[in-house]
């Protein structure tokens, strides 16, 4: 199954309002690639839910990556994402904008 709307792949931190995907927010220290990372001790937080978070998405399986469709990970917040496949066209991008763990099983290159 490849995404073949038009526009962009977007996940990040925070979820972006024209993404389609959605995130799970996790502590960092409930991410294998982030939990030997802790906030900065002179971070000046009011609550919990202002200490950095991860978002933990679950993406499309298999995705095709056009110069017209490209694959961003951005935000200010670190990102945790896995793909199946991702099919690289001519032209396509793969923009990592942020702090991420990403994995992808397979990397095709058209």
């Amino acid at each position: 199954m490849s995404n073949n709307k038009p526009g962009k792949l977007v996940f990040s931190n925070p979820a972006s309002p024209d993404s389609p995907y959605k995130p799970v927010m996790k502590k960092l220290s409930d991410v294998a690639a982030f939990s030997s990372h802790k906030a900065p001790a002179n971070l000046k937080t009011a609550s919990v839910a202002a200490t950095p978070q991860v978002a933990v998405y679950e993406a499309p399986p298999n995705v095709t990556v056009t110069a017209d469709h490209p694959l961003v990970i951005s935000g200010n917040g670190p990102v945790s994402v896995v793909f199946g496949t991702v099919t690289l066209e001519p032209g396509g991008q793969i923009q990592v904008l942020t702090t991420a763990d990403i994995s992808i099983q397979k990397l095709i290159k058209n």
